[in-house]
């Protein structure tokens, strides 16, 4: 291992990497506010208000069934730059990883349009590869109560929730949501999907039923569910100004061809998930947990499958804390994963500590730093792992 970086160690600096839209400066710029009308206690993590402009179909809920005129590109165009350094030192190996990273420069065009329409089209280089996204949404109703119909291809679960669901306060997303918590079907509720989403509003509860094609890996000529789609139900509430709330959802879905060898079979996976978090004066506490089940899975292929189901759970408690009078963020998480609940020794432990201040120019700067520590346990074969990163990101 001398001499070269485990594939493993890159692997576990992507897994849970923030992706996805993150405040976008033309709406601050259009309603005459600052970013932190929208946000808490930075972005791209939105409170209240910001959970409510999203619902709404970017736009504020007491301008729905009004005319909204596309007539300034300003007020719905903006960019978004992010670059970072990474080392990680895998303990008791002289290997390390030390590098310059672009995970993301993107641009966004979204706004309200129409009476009750609005949109978001991006265009995003993350990592090696140019993705493109699109949404719609069509909403009616009133400011109390309102319901639509969101599709395209977006974020249907992580980064479009509350608490633990929202974007995260740092630089990486916890394991549990940004990654796998089984290891036979490595769904991981990161990463865009293409899908239809209906929503009901009531105050500050928001009710979905979603169905999406689903976007688990696998090897080439991995079918997600063929005609199958997968099916997400949620349940939204926020409880106080800054974003503090719940999200329930349950996540159920299909993979053909799991095993190449036995291409025809289907395999069935659930996610339950729950999130919580509270704002009390300048302390944020917020915790989640996602417990997962993968049944019907294919044996006597070319898998190393035992038996034809497996479980796996994982959660997370975080806490950050706003110094009075300024914007710097101190926070830190503990999190745990065991990927086979029916083996003993394979779960993995990381402790996030880290730092962030956001600057309010004509643009939107953040500067972060970011410490972690992956502690697995024997039965993983890994080995624990420190792990330090600084990032700024410019939205402009």
């Amino acid at each position: 291992m001398k001499g070269r970086i485990p594939s493993a160690l890159v692997g576990m600096l992507l897994v849970g990497q923030v992706t996805g839209a993150a405040a976008i400066p033309s709406w601050a710029r259009k309603y005459n506010m600052n970013c932190s009308g929208c946000h808490y206690p930075a972005a791209p993590r939105l409170n209240a208000t910001g959970q409510q402009f999203r619902w709404a179909g970017y736009r504020m809920p007491d301008e729905i069934g009004e005319n909204a005129e596309m007539d300034r590109v300003s007020n719905y165009l903006a960019t978004r730059f992010r670059f970072r350094y990474v080392y990680a030192k895998p303990s008791g190996q002289s290997a390390s990883l030390s590098e310059f990273q672009l995970p993301d420069a993107s641009i966004f065009y979204a706004g309200a349009f129409g009476k009750n329409f609005g949109g978001l089209l991006e265009a995003a280089k993350e990592e090696e590869e140019t993705e493109f996204g699109a949404s719609v949404f069509g909403v009616w109703g009133s400011e109390r109560s309102h319901g639509g119909i969101r599709l395209g291809q977006t974020h249907m679960l992580l980064n479009a929730g509350v608490a633990g669901f929202d974007r995260v306060v740092g630089i990486n997303n916890p394991t549990p949501v940004g990654g796998a918590v089984t290891r036979a079907i490595p769904f991981s509720f990161a990463g865009d999907q293409a899908g239809v989403d209906a929503f009901y509003v009531v105050g500050r509860n928001r009710l979905s039923v979603q169905l999406c094609n689903g976007n688990v890996p696998g090897e080439e000529g991995l079918a997600r569910g063929g005609k199958r789609k997968d099916v997400v139900l949620t349940d939204q509430l926020l409880w106080d100004k800054n974003g503090g709330g719940l999200q329930g959802l349950f996540y159920y879905g299909t993979v053909t061809g799991l095993d190449t060898a036995l291409a025809d079979q289907a395999s069935h996976f659930w996610r339950l998930g729950l999130s919580a978090s509270k704002v009390v004066s300048n302390l944020e506490v917020l915790g989640g947990l996602v417990y997962g089940k993968d049944v019907d899975l294919p044996i006597g292929g070319s898998l190393p499958f035992t038996a034809s189901q497996s479980k796996g759970y994982g959660y997370w408690f975080s806490g950050q804390y706003v110094v009075p009078n300024s914007s710097l963020t101190f926070y830190g998480r503990y999190e745990f994963v065991d990927p086979d609940a029916d083996a003993s020794d394979d779960a993995t432990r990381r402790y996030v500590l880290g730092s962030l201040l956001p600057v309010n120019l004509p643009e939107y700067l953040r500067l972060n730093v970011e410490f972690w520590r992956d502690n697995p346990q024997d039965g993983t074969g890994g080995v624990a792992q420190n792990n330090l990163a600084a990032e700024v990101m410019l939205t402009f």
